[in-house]
């Protein structure tokens, strides 16, 4: 029945609110529902329900009605470590952690967002203890001696949070363990499906595709929530002869990309800082501490092995040469694009047990620590110093560490041979490593690379698994990855390392703002052609060959990541650059256009600032294509018919229609036409 009275007020007995949506009572279950535009309460009595609307609750505070928050609770035996917070209260003179100032004993801080979050509680006493996140009273009835889960999201805020648990009488036997998990990512993608910054996103890259370029997958997170993800294109778009195919496998949000040198940061350098944060290695300890044989030759004319470090490697500072292709008899370093038999004999192996001797032997281009080179040979090195500490291969470990506690379901070395069939995974290379018929050596794949590693030296020298290259995942995987930089060191239950060894990788390093331990960095504007000028100085990832983007904002609590197979078509001219790729003329694979536009999606209506983007976009192309005739293949002019079309897509906005009829847009056309 429906009372719009209050008469049902004399029944009331006492009851808690959690929130405008809920109210729970000791045995009872009261609670509002909207209907017909009224709001009413529900109340169990007995086997019946009675319904009242909701000025019944007016007269209920007056019979004893708490406006007070309460908290929900539900079981929770997990009593593991791998929380981000783990503290034992109150804290003894004899704790090490102990402060005389008394109040900070009180007081830590964590990580969370606005709308999640939990504490696990366990204490012998709850009436010894108060408790308050960022001030508010935790006002749960909490049972002794077993863990609960505290619900606390109606307190966080987006960033660092604070706890506050104050003993409040003198029972000295009285303790309680707070622990507080990391956060983990929360689907809210479909409250964005409006946002016009991703609808330009989608028509941007939709329209790229229709036009020649390959595929892409896309996962924003904003505060803790995916925002954006998205799967575009077929897993392979061209046939060997450059031909487009039309009935291969859509990309879905499952399919596997080929991360290439995103390796270096989602397997061996999440493998280097959890070793830091567990004690098993230090960064400035030399490479003859983990290789005895790791040191200058006599005969070596830059010398500097002897002395070469974990951080020197890390800061791609090491002194090795970007790229000696162990894999390659015939490479000459000294005209690597004219090949010369047996020039590379002392370095060649496609044996991964001599890798290391090779790199060993690998002659130094410059003394370490004089300059910045990025180099792969570095992350090849720091794969086998993991694999030296760990004892076990570097796919392995970062599997069981990892991938396995996270359940990372998509993410692998060697997918082939870990249950993925072809189809699942987006191709690379259309002619395998000939770049189109350019090149060739010892055991070159000339079919098109599919579900195995494209990087050279990653698959004939080290089998598959390297430190630099051989990582395979999607980008919802991958999201959850770069989320356990934001949260500074762990997801969920599970810790990896801690705040400070996250501080010490992700600082810049002194010579260069772009770089820190491993992690590319933002700088000043240093990486905004990949990063967006939009994000802050802070900001860490990094890009792969192949055509991937990771980005990690932790000011503005915002990552990117952006997944494409740019080298799945055809050479532009294998003669004047075999390694210029038709896919990478188009702006998808340029990164930038993706991650400007994702970080300025925080607007609720940018449409008409859009709309002026996209015009400058469209006239800088033209204006940049007449100035350059380098850039006047066919790949700028699909690229540049690919926006025209977005703007014909988007003719229902006044601006664009303007545009549409202008002489400009008239002029941009005869000059597609007359290409």
């Amino acid at each position: 029945m429906v009372v719009e009275d209050c008469k049902l007020a004399l029944i009331c007995k006492r009851f808690y609110i959690i929130d405008e949506t809920s109210l729970v009572h000791m045995s009872n279950v009261l609670f509002w529902q909207k209907e017909n535009g009224a709001t009413y309460m529900k109340y169990k009595w007995g086997k019946g329900l009675l319904v009242c609307s909701a000025i019944v609750i007016t007269a209920c505070f007056g019979l004893g009605f708490s406006q007070q928050k309460e908290q929900k609770i539900t079981a929770d035996t997990t009593s593991n470590e791998g929380y981000q917070l783990s503290q034992t209260y109150p804290l003894s003179e004899k704790d090490a952690d102990f402060d005389s100032s008394l109040v900070t004993n009180q007081i830590r801080k964590f990580t969370s967002y606005r709308g999640q979050g939990s504490l696990l509680v366990k204490t012998n006493d709850p009436r010894a203890f108060k408790m308050y996140v960022n001030g508010d009273k935790i006002t749960t009835r909490i049972a002794g001696n077993s863990w609960q889960n505290i619900d606390i999201s109606r307190f966080t805020r987006n960033g660092s949070n604070d706890l506050q648990v104050s003993q409040i009488n003198d029972n000295s036997q009285a303790k309680m363990e707070v622990k507080v998990p990391y956060p983990v990512l929360k689907d809210k993608s479909r409250s964005y499906s409006y946002n016009d910054n991703f609808r330009l996103i989608d028509q941007l890259i939709n329209s790229e595709i229709k036009h020649g370029f390959t595929s892409a997958q896309l996962v924003v997170t904003k505060n803790g929530n995916i925002i954006k993800s998205s799967a575009y294109g077929r897993v392979n778009s061209y046939d060997q002869q450059g031909k487009r195919l039309k009935n291969t496998a859509k990309v879905t949000p499952n399919t596997l990309y080929d991360l290439a040198s995103n390796t270096k940061m989602y397997a061996t350098n999440y493998a280097v800082q959890k070793l830091v944060a567990d004690g098993k290695l230090n960064i400035d300890q030399k490479v003859n501490e983990f290789f005895p044989d790791f040191k200058d030759g006599k005969d070596d004319q830059i010398k500097g092995k002897n002395d070469l470090t974990v951080k020197e490697i890390l800061q791609h500072q090491a002194g090795f040469p970007a790229d000696p292709q162990y894999h390659n008899r015939n490479y000459d370093p000294n005209d690597p694009d004219k090949p010369k038999p047996n020039a590379n004999e002392k370095l060649y192996t496609q044996d991964r047990n001599k890798v290391m001797s090779k790199i060993i032997a690998t002659p130094l281009e410059y003394k370490p620590g004089t300059k910045t080179m990025y180099s792969d040979v570095d992350y090849m090195l720091l794969g086998f110093i993991v694999e030296k500490i760990t004892g076990q291969r570097l796919d392995k470990y970062m599997s069981e560490t990892y991938y396995q506690p996270l359940n990372l379901q998509h993410t692998t070395f060697q997918p082939l041979e870990h249950g993925f069939a072809k189809n699942q995974v987006a191709a690379t290379e259309l002619n395998g490593n000939t770049r189109d018929g350019a090149i060739d050596f010892d055991n070159i794949r000339k079919n098109t690379i599919q579900g195995e590693v494209h990087d050279e030296k990653a698959y004939y020298a080290m089998g598959g698994v390297s430190g630099h290259a051989g990582l395979f995942t999607n980008a919802r995987d991958l999201a959850v990855l770069t989320q356990i930089t934001m949260n500074k060191g762990g997801y969920g239950d599970q810790s990896f390392f801690d705040e400070d060894t996250n501080d010490q990788f992700v600082k810049p390093k002194d010579t260069n703002s772009s770089y820190g331990l491993g992690w590319r960095r933002e700088g000043h504007l240093l990486y905004s052609w990949a990063f967006s000028p939009l994000s802050d100085s802070s900001t860490v990832g990094h890009t792969g060959w192949t055509g991937t983007l990771t980005v990690i904002d932790p000011v503005n609590h915002m990552s990117v990541v952006l997944l494409t197979n740019t080298k799945n078509s055809k050479v532009v001219d294998n003669k004047k650059d075999p390694n210029d790729f038709y896919g990478n003329h188009f702006l998808t694979g340029q990164y930038g256009m993706v991650s400007t536009l994702a970080f300025d999606s925080d607007r609720k209506n940018n449409s008409e600032a859009n709309d002026s983007k996209l015009i400058d976009m469209v006239n800088s192309k033209y204006s940049y294509m007449k100035a350059n005739e380098k850039d006047q293949v066919k790949a700028d002019y699909d690229q540049l018919s690919s926006m025209l079309d977005v703007i014909k897509e988007r003719r229902g906005h006044y601006e664009m229609r303007q545009y549409a009829h202008s002489k400009q847009f008239n002029k941009i056309q005869k000059f597609l036409a007359d290409k």
